[in-house]
Parts: C-alpha cells; structure tokens; sequence
C-alpha cells in the first residue's frame, strides 16, 4: 500500500450560490439541488473503497459528507482545518465584486479585513495537507475530504504548485471531486 488516494470534494449548492453570495464561514445549508448533487456524487463513489471521511464542521460540507457516506457507513471525522476560508468583510458579499476576485489571488495576496488573506489560509491548508499524508500514508488507501472551495483551489496548488503571475482563477464547482495520488 504506497500509493494513498486523497478524494476532494466541494460540498454541494446553497441558495448563497444562485444568489452569488461569497458564504465564507456563514453556515449555510444545502438547498435541495445541493442535496441532488450530494446523491449523484454519492451514486459515482458507491463502489469506490474509502477508509476515512473528512468533513468541514460547517452544515453544507457536512451534510454533503453524510450523504456520501450512506453508502460507507463510516465515521465522519469532523475537522476545523478543512473549514473554509475566512472572508471577514466580504462574507455575505456579492461574489462578482471586483474585490472579491482579487481576494483569490494567491499571487495578489489581498488583505481581508477581520479574515484570512489567501496566503495565510493556503498555509493552513498546505499544513492540513502535510499533516494527513504523514499520518495516514501506508496505513489506508483512500480518504475522502469534504469541504470548500477556496480549500479545493489551495490542495490543487499543494499538488501542482503554486501559480505564479500572471496567475487564472480555478472556478471550482459544486460538488466537484477532485482526485490525487500521493
């Protein structure tokens, strides 16, 4: 068992996303087409072998864990480090605002009032990230990890390094599974 496969998954939609509203730390629940997109996603790891689930502690990463997990029957881990991004300010906020584009650059690395800067989260997420490779590889084969989108943006970086100027924003989508070996 070298090879550890790490699944990471955003948590389905909420009225926040129709409404194009940055949710951050506000805990938000799943709409029903966030409960769809959980099923679905749920439907395609039906037969996938997972030995640990990660959940963020917020309701939407949760629940979309929970239902993942119907077909797993495990525990879920709830962990604060793969809890979403602090917006401070911007939490609320209109996600097309010009400001709230720059606050995902990595390379721009814009203040947030009262919340994380992209540095400072990506750091915590680099330090989740090292800290679950060292614990659990060779010991299990697959973790799940439910959680954020600004979290998926960061593990993509952890895996395939960091942008660099000029630098294009990962959109990530509700429910996306991304997949890495490690």
């Amino acid at each position: 068992m070298n090879i550890m496969k790490l699944l990471i998954v955003r948590h389905g939609k909420t009225s926040w996303n129709i409404e194009k509203r940055a949710a951050g730390l506000t805990d938000i629940e799943l709409n029903e087409e966030g409960i769809e997109q959980a099923k679905v996603l749920r439907d395609k790891l039906k037969d996938e072998h997972i030995d640990i689930i990660i959940s963020s502690p917020l309701k939407r990463a949760r629940k979309t864990a929970e239902i993942i997990n119907e077909n797993h029957n495990l525990d879920i881990i709830i962990d604060d480090d793969v809890i979403e991004r602090n917006l401070g300010i911007y939490e609320g906020q209109p996600n097309e605002q010009e400001i709230f584009n720059e606050i995902r650059y990595y390379t721009k690395n814009v203040p947030v009032e009262n919340g994380e800067d992209c540095k400072t989260y990506t750091k915590r997420v680099f330090k989740f990230l090292d800290k679950i490779i060292n614990e659990y590889k060779g010991k299990v084969e697959t973790i799940l990890i439910v959680s954020h989108g600004f979290f998926l943006r960061s593990a993509n970086w952890y895996f395939n390094g960091l942008p660099t100027e000029p630098e294009e924003v990962i959109r990530i989508k509700n429910c996306q599974l991304d997949e890495y070996e490690v």
